[in-house]
């Protein structure tokens, strides 16, 4: 008898929650990949779900079916499979989403399609059917009483070895492996965009449950509450792990935690007790954490950490299905072992074998200028603001002596930048001809005084040099505006706070050029002409330091452990920091001591990252003592091995709030015509990238004493050598 439409509601709903599955898929690969890969992201899941439905419906709904113990028996190409031809449709569309994340940012489109059409009709349909098929001739394993309620093993353990299999044939990202470096490339560019995307799978996969609970006859509401059990217990797992350990756990873990602990309980959901639904659920994110290890140890791209989840938290789910069966624990767990073995098995050998024998005839990866393009530009011919303005800086940079435009949206924040950027290209040209202006002035005073003429010619070839050494001073600091743009850019987290730091670091600078060149304008006097050009590189000059402030910190910032460069004896880098600021602490009359132990001699650090460090507090202190005051500098091996830096000055001292703003790069300060900088900014950027502490003890009136420890693992003994 035909089903009537009431009948069909609760299965057309059913696969309604199947579908979340593949919209939770591309939300997620498009926030957590970079953004010049984003189009790439969203063409693959159109892509996809072509291949997979006419696949399905070709091929894979007649092998899932019954008919024989290793693959159904059809129908193929049936002119009307009803609810369960659109169940298995939606059912293969969402396994083959896991393929897209660990081929993400790399795989060419082609390709991609081309390993989508392997695993729809050579490996899911074949998994489905051993473990689901019923009938006279079931699948093999649901004959040998393999049990797997939402696909644990059969599903996202299958998709998820051969999503691991199809990376290890297509090869890492560049840079990704360097040596017995493992570079983390993953810079999400919308967290909340993928923090939803696994709502949606969430959700979605409820749908899988409850159908496979209604065909067992098994209860629905505690097989729900199980699965949202399990994956809450896996993100608070994961939560705290990272508060413990926020540098080994990241918030990128608390996703792939989510979608293993709901992958944990798929298996035997409808079994579970609701606490071991939270047992297996933390066991899941557990396994999917250390599986992404073993993968990198391994050499495996898993681009976005997506299948180590699938494959390791399904292995969870499948073994939790014995644990649930107490009286048979050896016999269920030797059988769900087995089912685990042979599914993941053949996904992997069909995956391997059909990706090697692709890579043959076609190209499964774009180059590595491709990848660096980005697949938006190279795939599918598209560009975004930031490709624009990058582009457009690296070619400022190769001519840099030229005052070019940048252009950009002007309703967007980085045609805002741009915006800003051309107005001070538009005042050091004002500047410049105002100046060329005056010159040719003096010029024909010259000519016209034939007494002074000798005189007059010097001085004006004199004229020439200094404003040629202001064009080189103004072009080279066109090129540091730059850098500081990309870098600027590179920063995580604060792209809001762009503007801000911009506004701050250049507009008084700027002023007060734009205002020199309007007094040149007005002078008609040669020294004040030759004053003016003077305090114009002594403004650039203050304002390329700003810069280099900026680029330390960009480039600190976009590293996460110590700057890499040479060790250095502490004795010798305590020695150059004392003879380079002793000369200025004795011109204010200041009392400088420096002392260290003997423990401290024989030490080692990182050359770059000391120099800064000690030599922006020991400026600060200076800076902040008045004329006969007292600073004090000592280095010590603290009990644990580590160097204890301490830096005390008798200055005038800082309030809370001062110091919080001098430690934050994108704080708001007083508009008091004050230097500001980045130095305790950086300073604290350094110690924190070393695993060490900062500590800042000021009063107003009662001058400031600063800390700094670095851990024993980042020192090593100087070299006699050195």
């Amino acid at each position: 008898m035909a089903a009537s439409p009431p009948d069909l509601v609760l299965p057309l709903l059913v696969i309604a929650c199947v579908s979340l599955v593949m919209a939770g898929h591309v939300t997620l690969e498009s926030g957590l990949v970079r953004a010049k890969h984003s189009v790439n992201a969203a063409a693959k899941a159109l892509v996809q779900i072509a291949i997979t439905v006419l696949a399905t419906w070709a091929v894979g709904f007649g092998i899932m079916n019954a008919g024989g113990a290793f693959a159904g028996g059809g129908p193929f190409l049936p002119a009307d499979g009803g609810a369960d031809l659109i169940l298995a449709t939606t059912l293969v569309a969402a396994a083959a989403t896991v393929l897209s994340g660990p081929l993400a940012e790399r795989a060419t489109l082609r390709g991609y399609a081309a390993l989508v059409a392997v695993f729809t009709v050579a490996v899911v349909p074949v998994t489905v059917h051993w473990a689901f098929a019923q009938g006279a001739a079931p699948g093999w394993l649901k004959a040998a009483g393999y049990i797997d309620l939402a696909g644990a093993g059969a599903i996202h353990g299958a998709a998820g070895a051969a999503a691991l299999a199809a990376a290890w044939v297509v090869g890492p990202r560049t840079g990704r492996f360097s040596g017995s470096r493992r570079t983390l490339i993953v810079q999400s560019q919308s967290f909340p965009f993928a923090a939803l995307g696994v709502m949606l799978l969430w959700l979605g996969w409820f749908g899988v449950a409850v159908t496979q609970a209604m065909a067992g006859g098994h209860a629905v509401a505690p097989t729900v509450i199980n699965l949202a059990l399990s994956g809450a217990a896996a993100i608070l797992a994961a939560f705290i792990a990272n508060q413990i350990r926020p540098r080994q756990v990241t918030v990128v873990h608390i996703i792939q935690a989510a979608l293993a602990g709901v992958v944990a309980a798929s298996a035997a959901a409808h079994l579970m007790h609701p606490a071991g639904a939270v047992l297996a659920g933390i066991a899941g994110a557990a396994a999917a954490l250390v599986g992404s290890r073993l993968l990198e140890a391994m050499r495996i791209d898993d681009a976005l950490g997506m299948a180590s989840a699938h494959l390791f938290g399904g292995a969870v789910g499948v073994c939790a299905v014995a644990f649930c069966m107490v009286d048979d624990l050896p016999v269920m767990l030797a059988i769900q072992l087995a089912g685990l073995l042979a599914l993941t098995g053949w996904a992997i050998a069909v995956m391997a074998g059909g990706g090697y024998a692709l890579r043959q005839v076609l190209a499964l990866r774009v180059t590595p200028e491709e990848e660096r393009i980005g697949l938006n530009v190279t795939e599918h011919a598209m560009t975004t603001d930031v490709a624009m303005l990058v582009s457009q800086l690296g070619a400022l940079q190769l001519n840099s002596k030229s005052f070019l435009y940048l252009e950009a949206d002007a309703d967007g924040e980085l045609g805002q930048i741009a915006r800003e950027y051309n107005r001070a290209i538009d005042i050091f040209n004002a500047q410049i001809r105002g100046v060329k202006e005056k010159l040719s002035l003096a010029e024909a005073a010259a000519d016209q005084a034939n007494d002074l003429n000798a005189r007059l010619s010097a001085e004006m070839q004199e004229k020439d040099e200094k404003l040629e050494a202001v064009n080189r001073e103004v072009a080279f600091l066109t090129d540091q505006v730059a850098r500081a743009l990309i870098a600027v850019e590179n920063l995580k987290g604060v792209r809001s706070g762009i503007l801000r730091l911009l506004g701050r670091t250049f507009r008084q600078p700027i002023e007060r050029l734009h205002l020199m060149a309007r007094r040149a304008a007005s002078s008609r006097d040669q020294g004040d002409i030759d004053a003016l050009i003077e305090a114009a590189r002594e403004e650039s000059a203050r304002l390329a330091r700003r810069l280099a402030d900026v680029l330390d910190y960009a480039q600190a910032s976009a590293i996460e452990g110590p700057p890499a460069g040479d060790l250095a004896p502490m004795e010798k880098l305590i020695g150059e920091m004392n003879l380079l600021h002793r000369p200025r602490a004795e011109s204010k009359a200041i009392r400088f001591r420096v002392v260290w132990t003997p423990e401290v001699a024989g030490m080692g650090a990182n050359a770059v990252a000391m120099r800064k460090i000690m030599g922006e507090l020991v400026a600060h202190a200076i800076d902040a003592t008045p004329r006969g005051g007292m600073v004090n500098f000592s280095a010590k091996q603290g009990p644990g091995g580590e160097l204890v830096i301490d830096v005390v000055d008798s200055g005038g001292g800082v309030s809370p709030g001062q110091l919080a703003e001098a430690l934050d790069p994108l704080a708001e300060r007083d508009n008091d015509g004050s230097e500001t900088g980045l130095g305790l900014a950086l300073v604290k950027k350094l110690v924190d990238l070393h695993g060490g502490a900062l500590t800042i003890r000021s009063k107003p009136g009662a001058g400031t004493q600063v800390r700094v420890s670095l851990p024993a693992q980042h020192l090593a003994k100087a070299l006699a050598a050195s």
